[in-house]
């Protein structure tokens, strides 16, 4: 969405550019399904309290990891988007593929689509940044 033709008087608005909702469909798919895993890896280890869940560091950074793509969606389609977070969200989804190959996180067809969802993010915000 290009910042020069944001509205002022609305908080939040759709995309200008299509490419501007092939970003957001990668950042639903990487985001929900982080969620889910967060939530099945806390679910598997019988966490009873809150302090147990804390010290669980792999899920709850599923979790906050899937917020964040979430969240940052609410960003992008806010007044409050600026051209430059394009290159913090490009970063964001870079880290989360890097952290993937430091965790050794193992190869599934679930991994696939969230690591191909993240890459196409990266290209679609990367261009939207070149482009707005």
């Amino acid at each position: 969405m290009s910042t020069t033709q944001r509205d002022s008087s609305t908080t939040f608005s759709l995309p200008t550019n299509s490419v501007g909702y092939v970003a957001i469909g990668a950042a639903v798919v990487t985001g929900v399904l982080h969620l889910v895993l967060g939530i099945v890896f806390l679910s598997q280890g019988g966490i009873s309290s809150i302090t147990a869940i804390l010290t669980q560091t792999l899920p709850v950074l599923f979790i906050l990891n899937g917020i964040g793509f979430l969240g940052g969606i609410g960003v992008y389609l806010s007044q409050y988007w600026r051209r430059e977070l394009h290159l913090i969200a490009a970063g964001y989804a870079g880290a989360t593929i890097v952290a993937f190959f430091i965790f050794n996180g193992g190869f599934s067809p679930v991994v696939a689509i969230s690591k191909i969802a993240e890459v196409i993010f990266i290209i679609s915000v990367l261009y939207l940044y070149t482009t707005e």
